[in-house]
């Protein structure tokens, strides 16, 4: 499930997320967005940037933003690891833009901005790369890409009912998203 499969003699299935990833980048560099930074697990960046984080780089390329290791930052996995790494995006030159890969980061990237009085949108737009349930409560509404897990699911199971029957299943399905442009998600400031 999920993860980097697409070449690989493997079965598997997951969102299909590089149409949304492109949409969002163009979303916030349409908005005026010049410092749009991709907070992303490490097999997102290494031993090289996956297929989104490629496109994401050569989306803000393509509109002469310089890309790099800013934009696609290399963090420590940890609690203290992302609050180092924000620590040090907010010190200098802010972004004005982050991208947070999952629903948990994303979470704790919003109660480091509240403890720091970081207004979100005003002062920094914020975009989740998955959906979760808690969104449907916030306010504003949070950026995100939507998918359908049922699809999943249900390849999962066709999955395991032909293991178990002993027949060779290396079917990769990708389900289609969604980008949701949400209330987190304005011009920066200034």
């Amino acid at each position: 499930m999920f993860g980097r499969r697409q070449g690989l003699p493997i079965a598997g299935t997951g969102p299909d997320k590089l149409v949304s990833s492109i949409a969002a980048t163009r979303q916030l560099i349409a908005l005026g967005h010049r410092r749009i930074v991709n907070i992303c697990r490490r097999e997102r960046r290494k031993p090289t940037p996956g297929e989104e984080e490629s496109a994401f780089l050569a989306e803000l390329a393509n509109h002469g933003i310089a890309a790099g290791d800013y934009n696609l930052p290399d963090w420590k996995e940890t609690v203290e690891g992302l609050q180092t790494l924000l620590e040090s995006l907010f010190q200098i030159t802010r972004p004005t833009a982050l991208l947070f890969d999952e629903p948990p980061i994303f979470a704790a990237g919003l109660q480091f901005l509240a403890r720091k009085g970081i207004r979100v949108p005003e002062d920094v737009s914020v975009f989740c790369t998955d959906s979760d349930p808690t969104f449907a409560w916030c306010v504003p509404a949070i950026a995100h890409i939507r998918w359908d897990l049922r699809p999943v699911i249900l390849r999962i199971l066709r999955w395991a009912a032909n293991v178990s029957r002993g027949r060779k299943d290396l079917k990769q399905t990708l389900v289609a998203t969604e980008f949701v442009a949400g209330g987190t998600i304005g011009p920066p400031a200034g």
